[in-house]
């Protein structure tokens, strides 16, 4: 079978790529400057192949969806924000949806919203035939590492620092753990790029903001560590084992593949209840208000070394679920079988 992979953002995209070219032939599409340019390698990238990929529901995917008599399957994978971005896709051209765990419930939220705002609009197009499934966890590259003496280390990562995030919200709630908590020698690692990057100027604002708070909290040594980048792969990974706590403040999230990672090296998880995050974590991680994670984590802390070296084995099982290489190998298979039926609804 000939792919024809369409993407702006390969950042998620690299298992899924390795396994379709372990069984197709795959033809990544290049964005390209020059807007004649991109409509003519798209056409012909659609001419060639038998099927075409198109991960996230924004350009090129939103506008190769909306082609006239296209005569070839359309898959898409949406993969987080880009679910708002739903009903400017042509769904009846598109054969399959994938999308992650935490993104379905948000996905059907968003289409009754929409059509509560639009009572005389005519129904939003029915979703074709779909799939569940996330972008998971590498399991064999993080793995559980026993910790003897945990140090009540907790870690917070963001490629971006950025609003969604609600760093700002996690650094004064890591604020009140040590006020609350003061006879433990809590921690807290913030890792992810301040300045440049993915919408520097309209963070600059929020960035300042954070750096006037932590300057007013004025945290005792060796309490509060920043990282101001993104860390490459192989730092990150041995950076992951040495986090007891992984705490998410995010309002949203798709899957969170370094929280993911964190808690297949055995981290505990506490995880704001955005919407969707029940697909993935139980009820006991998850976290209504900012003064309930830090009382969860104190919790934490009372707990015996040998109750926290138990519980990292059951973190690690949180994430059994969500193998990247499983992920990947029943996404091939969802493409395998709608390009399947496409074949023989031709003939």
């Amino acid at each position: 079978m000939k792919i024809a992979f369409f993407s702006r953002n390969l950042h998620f995209a690299g298992p899924l790529v390795e396994e379709l070219r372990q069984h197709h032939t795959v033809r990544v599409w290049r964005y390209n400057e020059n807007d004649l340019v991109n409509t003519i390698s798209i056409q012909s990238l659609l001419n060639w192949c038998d099927v075409g990929f198109l991960e996230w529901l924004q350009p090129p995917s939103v506008e190769i969806s909306q082609i006239q008599a296209i005569d070839k399957p359309l898959i898409v994978f949406c993969q987080g924000i880009d679910v708002y971005n739903h009903t400017m896709v042509d769904w009846r051209n598109i054969s399959g949806l994938i999308i992650q765990h935490a993104n379905y419930d948000r996905l059907i939220s968003v289409r009754q919203n929409w059509e509560k705002r639009h009572p005389d609009a005519p129904p939003l197009p029915k979703l074709p035939v779909i799939c569940t499934e996330s972008v998971g966890v590498d399991l064999d590259a993080f793995t559980l590492t026993e910790i003897v003496e945990p140090e009540y280390h907790i870690v917070i990562h963001a490629s971006q620092i950025r609003e969604v995030k609600r760093i700002y919200t996690a650094i004064q709630t890591f604020y009140d753990l040590i006020i609350q908590d003061p006879d433990k020698p809590w921690k807290m690692t913030l890792i992810g790029q301040w300045e440049s990057g993915y919408k520097e100027v309209p963070r600059r604002e929020y960035l300042q903001a954070l750096r006037e708070l932590i300057q007013i909290l004025d945290f005792p040594p060796n309490r509060f560590f920043m990282i101001p980048q993104d860390l490459p792969p192989k730092k990150w990974i041995s950076f992951a084992k040495t986090a007891d706590i992984y705490w998410c403040t995010s309002w949203r999230e798709s899957f969170g593949a370094s929280m993911g990672e964190v808690v297949a090296s055995g981290g505990r998880p506490f995880v704001n209840n955005y919407l969707g995050a029940t697909q993935i974590y139980p009820a006991e991680v998850l976290c209504n208000t900012p003064n309930e994670m830090v009382q969860k984590t104190i919790a934490w802390g009372n707990l015996s070394v040998e109750e926290k070296l138990n519980l990292r084995k059951e973190n690690r099982k949180l994430m059994e679920p969500f193998d990247c290489r499983k992920a990947t190998k029943n996404m091939r298979v969802f493409i395998e079988k709608i390009e399947a039926n496409s074949r023989s609804k031709k003939r």
